[in-house]
């Protein structure tokens, strides 16, 4: 009989999304399928259940007994959205259509729709409602929006409280008397700069607070673009950046200070952990180098060496820290205005008393100057040198007081001794001098030492470390005296003329023997045909090297001068002298003259 007074309602019996409940003594008679769905019930499982478990609690229960019962009692249809409780304890919001059920006065018939999903849209809708005007209205930092002539179309409380005015004082109005005069020019320009593609804009200005008193705010400017990319609106939000305006202005003033007086001293100081990583700023450092705190940090220094010098001084640097020692090291820094400056940079470990590492304490001084004057003199004792090598001189340069000799390097290599051998001691000098010569050596030294010659001229022998005598010539000139006329610095140079003394002294003998065998020649017969033809099968070489053992050169100095080994010369010098039929120095003499091959 239920079933036929509801058939009216057989369209939506099975319905999928209207959920059909028939009430009696506010007990469930009747339920169709999607209720029991909705609800999370097993097919039939409500049939029989008070409605009460179906709400939340007492009141809620009670509430819709007040709201619901009345209305049917006088014939209308109830309608309200209720939250239920499912099977499984959670809560859902569903919207009842309830009336009564034609010819049973003591039923009801209500129609349920589940509105839970609409109902948390709601919910989440209104709680970012919440949460924006949470952003907007109570967060420290000012927002405003304005149109492109400068009306402010919105204002937030804080930029209210800010600027002592109420919304209705600023809306409408434009931002121009806000900003300190000064600035707006520069604000208009950089406003204009927004663009569709450049949507944001940063800009630090001062602005006329409540008290009238002047602040720095910073603006970040975000542009909002029709399709076509027209600009509609600004949107701005601002923070007071009046405390850092003041502390960068006190640094500003602090790294000029530092670096008065790192170009004053020359000297920078600075200290880092037991790491050798750099924690906190180092003054002295930024301001010779002009780098940040936040450059110079952890090994952020580095980037102000050169790149030259940079992977050495790494490499000492964490050689220093892995080993606990001393660092040391001649680099170049960037200075804060990119000049290259030559540092000499030394750090020592400061350590407790259980010996552990406590921080590293460094100094670098600049040393620029001193490095340029030290390299000018390099650059200029080289040209020095490079002249004397070509005129074969050897510099030597002595300390009279100190009785301390300073040579060039091609001393060494004149007497085959190294620089560790003789030192500068002025005894070991004068040990190399012939004994036969010292006397006369002395003699002429001491006459230019008590001024009377102009300049001091000597021929003499000194010893070569492989026993020979090198023959040299020795000039030099006192360059300073006391003011009691003493000497203090004698500079001069010698010349190996060790050859030019052997032919000078062998000379006339070379001569005469020369006019003996040109006599002989000449009453000798012409030579042989074979000899004639041998000369003509030598090489060049083979002359030259003829020529010179006529000339009275030994083959050690053929060797040097044609830069051959002395075996070689030796080889050469027997093999000619067989192809030739020569058996004495004197028939090669002859030899050469007759053939022309004498050097000259």
């Amino acid at each position: 009989m239920l079933e036929n007074s509801i058939g009216q309602y057989a369209a939506v019996l099975n319905s999928d999304f209207i959920a059909i409940v028939i009430v009696k003594d506010r007990q469930i008679v009747w339920a169709n399928a999607a209720l029991h769905r909705i609800l999370a019930y097993e097919p039939g499982e409500l049939i029989g259940q008070p409605t009460r478990q179906l709400f939340l609690d007492e009141k809620s229960y009670k509430t819709f007994g007040s709201e619901a019962y009345p209305s049917i009692a006088a014939g209308r249809t109830y309608n309200g959205t209720i939250p239920q409780k499912r099977k499984d304890g959670s809560t859902g919001w569903y919207e009842f259509n309830v009336s009564s059920l034609e010819g049973y006065p003591d039923m009801v018939v209500g129609a349920i729709i589940d509105r839970t999903e609409t109902y948390q849209n709601v919910q989440q809708l209104e709680k970012s409602e919440s949460q924006y005007r949470s952003v907007v209205e109570d967060q420290t930092e000012v927002i405003t929006r304005f149109l492109p002539d400068g009306t402010y179309i919105f204002v937030n409380e804080v930029f209210c409280r800010l600027f002592g005015k109420s919304a209705a004082d600023l809306i409408g109005h434009h931002w121009h008397p806000a900003a300190y005069p000064d600035d707006v020019p520069m604000i208009e320009a950089r406003l204009r700069e927004l663009t569709p593609d450049n949507p944001v804009v940063t800009i630090e200005n001062r602005v006329f607070v409540a008290n009238n008193e002047i602040r720095w705010m910073q603006f970040v400017n975000r542009g909002f673009f029709d399709a076509a990319g027209i600009l509609k609106e600004t949107q701005a939000v601002g923070r007071d950046i009046t405390a850092e305006r003041e502390a960068l202005a006190s640094l500003q003033t602090s790294e000029e200070r530092y670096r008065t007086l790192v170009e004053t001293t020359c000297v920078v100081t600075w200290f880092c952990p037991a790491t050798g990583l750099q924690v906190t700023p180092q003054p002295l450092w930024m301001a010779f180098t002009g780098q940040t705190a936040e450059e110079m940090l952890g090994a952020g220094w580095t980037k102000a060496i050169h790149p030259d010098d940079v992977a050495a001084a790494v490499e000492r640097w964490q050689s220093a820290v892995e080993n606990g020692k001393a660092f040391s090291n001649l680099h170049r820094i960037r200075r804060f205005d990119g000049a290259w400056r030559w540092m000499n940079v030394r750090a020592v470990p400061i350590r407790n008393k259980q010996g552990h590492i406590l921080e590293w304490m460094g100094m670098g001084q600049d040393v620029t100057v001193q490095k340029q004057a030290e390299m000018a003199l390099a650059e200029s004792e080289e040209r020095l040198e490079l002249a004397l090598m070509g005129s074969g001189l050897v510099l030597w340069d002595w300390n009279i007081p100190e009785r301390k000799i300073t040579v060039g390097s091609r001393w060494f290599e004149l007497l085959g001794y190294t620089n560790q051998e003789l030192g500068g001691d002025e005894d070991n000098w004068m040990g190399l001098i012939n004994p036969k010569h010292l006397e006369r050596f002395k003699q002429n030294i001491s006459a230019h030492l008590q001024g009377e010659t102009a300049s001091f001229e000597s021929e003499h022998q000194l010893r070569h470390k492989n026993g020979h005598w090198v023959t040299v010539e020795a000039k030099g000139k006192v360059t300073y005296r006391d003011k009691n006329n003493a000497p203090l610095r004698m500079v001069g140079t010698i010349l190996d003329i060790t050859q030019r003394k052997r032919l000078k002294d062998e000379g006339m003998d070379l001569l005469k023997r020369i006019e003996s065998l040109i006599h002989e020649s000449s009453a000798r017969t012409p030579v042989k045909a074979e000899t004639g033809k041998a000369a003509e099968s030598l090489t060049k070489r083979q002359r030259q090297i003829l020529g010179m053992i006529a000339t009275g050169m030994t083959s050690a100095e053929i060797g040097k001068q044609l830069h051959l080994a002395t075996p070689t010369v030796i080889s050469h010098r027997r093999n000619l002298m067989a192809k030739l039929d020569l058996h004495s120095t004197a028939e090669v003499t002859r030899f050469a003259m007759e053939q022309g091959l004498l050097t000259k």
